[in-house]
């Protein structure tokens, strides 16, 4: 008896997929037919391989949520000849019964229905170069605020014993003259002193990572990929190189932005909106954002009202019109970031309007 293999040319499969360390939910879709849920090894080539079984000759497409694990996952099933998307799990749409009765063949079902219906838009995925050095300059930052959280133990050290800081050192600036004076600090009991060796010690510790890894990244700024658009980022006053590196590495292309809207919305510098009707209101500053680039623009956003005369003047000008200090800075920084888009496009360096 000869054996029949069926052809799925012509056909497509579609995969929703709920990804986890160590296994994945699929859900399998033909056209536009819900066929089953499986539940696989985490493994781009286990799916690959049983879709080759069962749908061959079939056009396979798959998307899943990108989270802790990254872009991995889309670039070994997109080697494997399998179209798939990476999607921010916000975009997946939903109803109030799949939050109430959430599990994993519900969540792959959810994508899948989504992927097949075309509801889905992939986000950016960054060439490995580039992800890699965004994982560099995303280091720094952790290993500051491990810095930051380990001053303030010592501070907090220091509270608890009812030691008081002198003046000339309570600040945020810590002199070499304050450690050394941490350092010859007397305790009634030698198990403190000891804690604040182990305090300081791990202190200096990161103060020299910090150190090193800034170095790092002022050098891979200054190489042939990223030199030339470093420095014209530069030229935008109130950008300084620490935010121009998290620009370059986490943007990647700014022509994948269609316009300034499309980047401005991606960074998270717009209101939120709630409009019906006749009525048009504008709230808060959205909750959708990129953390890292929306913090760091607010931040230079300061330096460049203090700097830049048009700047100062826009600041001013919203502050007369009843805007709050925070709201107006954050106008402040929507001007940055245009400026930042021209310098960028343009290839030419920032010029101020008005000349101190």
């Amino acid at each position: 008896m000869t054996k029949v293999t069926a052809s799925f040319r012509n056909h497509t499969v579609s995969v929703g997929l709920d990804v986890h360390k160590r296994s994945w939910n699929a859900s399998i879709y033909l056209n536009e037919q819900y066929v089953r849920n499986i539940h696989q090894p985490a493994s781009a080539a286990a799916l690959y391989q049983y879709l080759q079984n069962n749908y061959p000759g079939a056009y396979y497409k798959c998307a899943y949520e990108c989270g802790k694990f990254g872009y991995w996952i889309q670039r070994q099933l997109s080697s494997l000849g399998i179209e798939c998307i990476a999607i921010n799990p916000a975009d997946i749409p939903s109803t109030h019964k799949d939050e109430v009765y959430k599990t994993d063949s519900r969540d792959a079902r959810g994508i899948g229905i989504a992927l097949v219906k075309g509801q889905l838009k992939p986000i950016y995925v960054p060439g490995e170069e580039q992800e890699a050095d965004r994982h560099l300059v995303r280091q720094r930052k952790k290993i500051w605020r491990d810095l930051v959280r380990c001053k303030n133990r010592i501070k907090g050290f220091l509270d608890y014993k009812g030691i008081e800081v002198p003046a000339q050192y309570d600040n945020a600036n810590w002199s070499r003259n304050f450690i050394t004076w941490l350092s010859k600090l007397e305790f009634e009991h030698s198990s403190n002193r000891v804690t604040l060796d182990y305090q300081l010690a791990e202190m200096e510790l990161l103060r020299k990572e910090l150190l090193s890894i800034s170095n790092a990244i002022r050098k891979l700024m200054r190489s042939k990929k990223y030199n030339r658009l470093y420095y014209l980022l530069r030229s935008v006053t109130g950008i300084g190189p620490l935010t121009a590196a998290s620009l370059l590495t986490e943007i990647g292309d700014m022509k994948r932005f269609r316009n300034f809207y499309h980047l401005n919305s991606f960074i998270g510098l717009l209101p939120m909106e709630h409009s019906s009707g006749e009525k048009e209101l504008k709230g808060r500053i959205t909750v959708r954002k990129h953390r890292q680039l929306r913090s760091d623009l607010v931040e230079c956003a300061w330096t460049a009202k203090r700097t830049d005369p048009a700047l100062a003047l826009y600041y001013s000008e919203q502050i007369k019109r009843g805007k709050n200090g925070k709201a107006a800075i954050v106008k402040v920084a929507r001007k940055l970031l245009s400026r930042i888009r021209y310098a960028w496009l343009s290839g030419e360096p920032y010029q101020p309007a008005i000349v101190k």
